[in-house]
């Protein structure tokens, strides 16, 4: 696990001053102090690496997010902790792995919120998933939209993109499903 760790790091480092696409797998892997060989023996390529980075990445205290819009703003912080890795990210072919990762943030913290609403004894499973997915989606999307087509980026700003939503409107939705459930039930 050393060396993937050791790969990661130095992904994130190399992309945080140049753009993806002239990262080699020679120069990172000397950047490791590994061979070619072993770089290959672990990923298939650069874009199979950054993958492995966003699935082990963590935005840190996403966990303690009370609602939809606390959860912009840890997003927003953890851009701005890692924007020059992120941007160029966002600005390569990998852009749909970083829009992966943060609709993943906003899916499993939906599921976090509807849980808390419901108390986890009305809705099913796949209900909870549905509701989830649904806000994800726009929220995730709406974040990177923002994030990729703003120059000035500010808190405030990605979160005016949400203003048409306040985290009422999230809970009464939930609420209604649980009422058309305990109505046909």
């Amino acid at each position: 696990m050393k060396t993937e760790h050791a790969l990661a790091l130095a992904l994130k480092e190399m992309m945080a001053t140049q753009p993806i696409d002239s990262i080699s797998v020679l120069k990172l892997s000397k950047k490791c102090g590994i061979s070619r060989k072993t770089f290959y023996y672990h990923y298939h390529d650069i874009y199979d690496l950054l993958a492995q980075v966003f699935l082990e990445e963590k935005i840190p205290g996403a966990q303690n997010a009370e609602d939809y819009l606390s959860l912009v703003g840890y997003v927003f912080k953890y851009y701005k902790d890692n924007e020059a890795f992120l941007t160029a990210a966002i600005n390569s072919a990998g852009k749909e792995l970083f829009y992966e990762f943060i609709y993943n943030n906003f899916y499993i913290s939906g599921l976090r919120f509807i849980n808390k609403i419901d108390g986890g004894k009305v809705l099913s499973l796949g209900s909870k998933k549905t509701i989830s997915r649904f806000y994800a989606f726009g929220y995730g999307y709406s974040t990177v939209y923002y994030l990729e087509n703003y120059r000035h980026k500010t808190l405030q700003g990605l979160l005016s993109s949400f203003n048409f939503i306040d985290s009422k409107n999230f809970e009464k939705n939930v609420q209604k499903a649980i009422k058309i459930v305990e109505n046909h039930e």
